[in-house]
């Protein structure tokens, strides 16, 4: 959910000239090729999705204020959406933005049914964690059988990354387990009643619940360690319009995002600054959370991020969030698009 700061942002306030883009941009980094740098009047327009509080779009207001869209001739207006996820990707689908970031294991099952969307990158790693409390029986994925788990919703990440986790553990994420929906802010008080015995959920909720409570709350499990330690979780994703339709200005958008998060690694505390201007927390606070994500996982979309959503859509397929007859390999095929190609 965006804050107060978020939904009064305008037009006017977003769309920088050229004059400040060239001041703000910053010195390429040798990882990917781009154009020169445009002039105001070439510069193609796009619109970019994005929720102030997620730290997964870190590399959206980055890849504004510090240049890196207007480096590879774009004007970009930024669409806060305070309904969240599924408000952005109503949008992606449907065409009112060209392009956001988006949770792979969220995205997968509405690609499979044909949501009009696909991935051209990938931005970072290990965003989502397991809590428990302390000094309890559970520490560990194998350890969370008969238990009730907290999540922020049935059809969120996180849900599907432990049900995956749950399953490799040889615990029947359907079965074997209750899942109820709180609130992120409500999980410590939810595990202190016994109303639930572990909870999941995506930074900067799951990091700042582990912040304050320390002492009470661990961290038994994540998408940082483990089977899923060396994948991306987060896309640029664009609209199948927008990329069929405009494929040099989706690719120009997926290389300002991608090395917007690479800048993103390079300047946590800069960049912290940045996404603090829009976010309901304070940008130390979000430094600590970027430096504790993974970020050698930032690239165009190639055979590597292919391979990565197939391991995805399998796993899920295996914990029957996708369908059995789905082919993990040609909904990997279909969900990405080689910009560079």
């Amino acid at each position: 959910m965006t804050n107060s700061r978020s939904k009064g942002i305008s037009r006017r306030s977003l769309l920088w000239g050229a004059a400040g883009a060239a001041a703000a941009l910053p010195v390429a980094t040798g990882i990917f090729p781009g154009p020169y740098i445009a002039r105001a009047s070439e510069l193609k327009k796009i619109n970019v999705g994005w929720t102030g509080s997620s730290i997964c779009h870190n590399s959206l207001p980055s890849a504004f204020h510090k240049g890196f869209f207007q480096k590879h001739g774009l004007e970009p207006e930024l669409l806060a959406f305070g309904g969240g996820n599924d408000a952005v990707l109503e949008a992606l689908s449907s065409g009112k933005i060209d392009v956001t970031i988006g949770f792979i294991l969220r995205l997968l099952k509405p690609l499979e049914q044909g949501a009009n969307i696909r991935f051209t990158g990938s931005v970072h790693g290990g965003c989502i964690r397991v809590v428990a409390a302390e000094g309890t029986p559970e520490v560990d994925y194998a350890s969370l059988k008969g238990k009730s788990i907290g999540v922020s919703s049935l059809a969120s990440p996180s849900k599907n990354f432990l049900s995956v986790q749950l399953h490799k553990a040889g615990i029947n994420p359907q079965s074997d387990v209750e899942w109820r929906v709180y609130p992120v802010d409500l999980f410590a008080e939810a595990i202190k009643k016994g109303e639930i015995q572990a909870a999941a959920d995506a930074d900067p909720g799951t990091f700042l619940l582990l912040r304050n409570n320390r002492g009470f709350l661990k961290e038994i499990g994540g998408q940082d360690t483990g089977i899923y330690s060396g994948l991306s979780c987060c896309a640029v994703t664009v609209s199948k319009a927008f990329v069929e339709e405009r494929p040099k200005d989706a690719a120009a958008a997926t290389y300002a995002l991608t090395e917007a998060a690479q800048w993103v690694f390079e300047n946590p505390d800069e960049s912290s600054l940045v996404a603090a201007k829009y976010s309901p927390h304070p940008a130390p606070l979000l430094a600590e959370v970027i430096r504790s994500h993974r970020h050698d996982v930032n690239y165009t979309a190639n055979r590597r991020l292919r391979d990565e959503v197939a391991i995805y859509a399998n796993d899920l397929r295996e914990v029957g969030v996708i369908r059995r007859r789905t082919d993990p390999e040609e909904l990997a095929k279909r969900a990405t698009i080689d910009i560079e190609v």
